[in-house]
């Protein structure tokens, strides 16, 4: 007679479908997830690639003629292709593909809540940035800036209409991954996991997912309202050119920003603690921390096509200078629990490190952005104090000061994913990723960042225009020579920044693919605390042989009971 786990592994393995029939056919989180790796990552290259020709477009500020581009909307084209592709087709991607393969493991739970609208969003996703990147080379895109009719030069209409249905469709597939992430977290905990035992990935998972579910339909209301105005033969306003990009830019700028990087303090706060094999301290002040930074975060409200003078306003200011401190705080609670014990050197802990950094950065960045309306109220009370130190600062907000608060947060969001892929390796893969390769990767990723993401801070500061596209962008800059050689380090840094991604990349490519992984101790290499870590690597069909029940927010560290057997 057939036992009830013989019964169980017969049941499991004959679920399991190979070849292009398992991978087109599979709803499987598994597999989901590990796709919207590979997929991420490549989109993470595309990104750096089309930033390099950006910026070797900014070396002659005097003219828009390094790569001849053609027009300025062609060079815009390429602009907001490079913002689009990394927030779309590479940080989103690679958060959402590492929640949808964990989030039901560190749960204890055996799938993904919706599976079938979870495998229906991948291939939406997939498919619609195929069709955006195509149409925005066909002379496509999300507008133009300076347009000589409606019909603009390099600006082709019906492949405009189609760009803006391609970037609808991937953003509402992402709302629909992220939905079964929220939703699995909400539902499927396992008996004794309060919101206050959910290990901090999925716990940033579920603060951050709730803001995008909050945010992103606003963005499509926005795009929706500016195709339907672009289809008449007279656009009003809404669908004319010039403002299509206006209407949607506001995704890329803070408040907003910092939403598409909280993940990267919840696997931070995963990986340090083990690292360290040690307790998280203050484990509750980091859960109330991360939800902070998320209502910090929220920047639906700060459209500046609809409120000019938002960047005035006492939200957005207050917003803006306070994101810093539960960003502190996680920080406090990391280095304190590092304190408490030994960490191990591993390539992991280095990038989820260096990520914790970057946002920290980006968040410094954000004051000096808003400090100049701050400084303004002050200045209410004695129209004499510090009037050319704030009329400055004033200026600063409309400079590239804003493109590098999104680039720390955005890169950020790609070394906290990376460092979560080479610690989750083993679980996702079924062995390690090179430890030397991560920590070159880190490496190339913070010299990168440094580079690129620092001379934007220092050309903000000499003036240089936020449209970059724009020939007014360089009107007031103080120091030409000066913005350009920034702009030439900015180059190597991006450079830097694709040679981080694509090592990454090359390591799965023969760590996994080409069967060159470490496998020893893959079910648990690292001395895990969640419940990720009590099953097999990769885990069987159904996850778990048997629902766990917990006790706390480390069971593995503190006791898990399977099934009321300790394990």
């Amino acid at each position: 007679m057939e036992t009830e786990s013989n019964t169980a592994d017969s049941a499991s393995s004959s679920l399991e479908i190979g070849g292009l029939a398992g991978v087109f056919g599979t709803s499987d989180h598994k597999n989901l997830g590990r796709l919207y790796i590979y997929f991420g990552l490549m989109g993470g290259m595309l990104a750096f690639v089309l930033n390099i020709l950006v910026r070797f477009e900014r070396l002659d500020i005097s003219s828009i003629g390094v790569f001849d581009f053609g027009s300025s909307n062609q060079f815009f084209q390429t602009w907001s292709l490079s913002r689009t592709s990394l927030l779309f087709f590479c940080v989103l991607p690679l958060l959402v593909g590492l929640a949808t393969y964990l989030v039901p493991l560190q749960l204890g739970a055996p799938s993904l809540s919706f599976p079938r609208a979870a495998s229906l969003a991948f291939w939406a996703w997939l498919i619609g940035i195929l069709i955006h990147v195509v149409t925005v080379f066909a002379d496509g895109g999300l507008g133009v800036p300076e347009p000589v009719s409606q019909f603009a030069q390099g600006m082709d209409p019906e492949a405009t209409e189609l760009s803006m249905l391609s970037i609808a469709m991937v953003v509402f597939a992402l709302l629909l991954a992220t939905i079964c992430v929220v939703a699995t977290v909400i539902s499927q905990r396992p008996k004794g996991m309060t919101l206050f035992e959910v290990p901090l990935f999925s716990w940033s998972m579920l603060v951050a997912g709730g803001i995008w579910v909050l945010a992103l339909p606003v963005w499509l209301s926005n795009l929706a309202i500016s195709w339907v105005d672009f289809q008449g033969n007279d656009a009003l306003r809404y669908g004319t050119v010039e403002n299509i990009w206006d209407q949607l830019s506001w995704l890329w700028s803070q408040p907003m920003i910092f939403a598409f990087a909280i993940p990267v303090l919840g696997i931070a706060g995963d990986i340090l603690p083990v690292s360290a094999g040690v307790p998280q301290r203050r484990y509750r002040l980091q859960q109330i921390a991360i939800g902070a930074l998320g209502v910090l975060s929220f920047g639906a409200f700060a459209q500046p096509f609809f409120n000019p003078d938002v960047a005035d306003q006492a939200v957005f200011v207050v917003m803006g200078l306070l994101v810093i401190i539960p960003i502190f705080i996680v920080m406090g609670g990391l280095a304190d629990t590092a304190k408490q014990g030994k960490p191990i050197i591993s390539a992991h802990l280095i990038l989820a490190v260096v990520g914790v950094l970057s946002l920290f950065i980006a968040s410094v960045l954000s004051i000096f952005h808003v400090s100049g309306a701050a400084l303004g109220a002050v200045q209410e009370l004695d129209d004499d104090w510090l009037n050319g130190l704030i009329s400055w600062l004033r200026d600063v907000q409309g400079t590239v000061i804003a493109t590098a608060v999104m680039e720390h947060a955005l890169v950020a969001a790609v070394i906290g994913s990376v460092a979560g892929l080479y610690y989750w390796a083993p679980k996702i893969f079924g062995c390690r990723l090179n430890r030397k390769v991560g920590i070159l990767a880190a490496l190339a990723f913070l010299g990168g960042l440094m580079l690129s993401g620092g001379s934007n801070a220092i050309n903000g500061i000499l003036d240089e225009g936020d449209e970059v596209f724009r020939s007014s962008a360089y009107d007031g800059v103080w120091e030409p020579d000066g913005v350009e050689f920034l702009n030439l380090l900015g180059i190597v840094g991006s450079m830097l920044l694709l040679a981080g991604a694509a090592l990454v990349l090359l390591d799965i490519v023969v760590s996994v693919l080409l069967n060159k992984g470490d496998v020893t101790d893959a079910n648990d290499p690292w001395g895990g605390h969640t419940l990720e870590w009590a099953t097999d690597s990769p885990p069987p069909v159904g996850n778990f042989p048997i629902p766990p029940v917990v006790d706390s927010e480390r069971p593995l560290l503190s006791q898990v009971v399977m099934g009321g057997d300790e394990a």
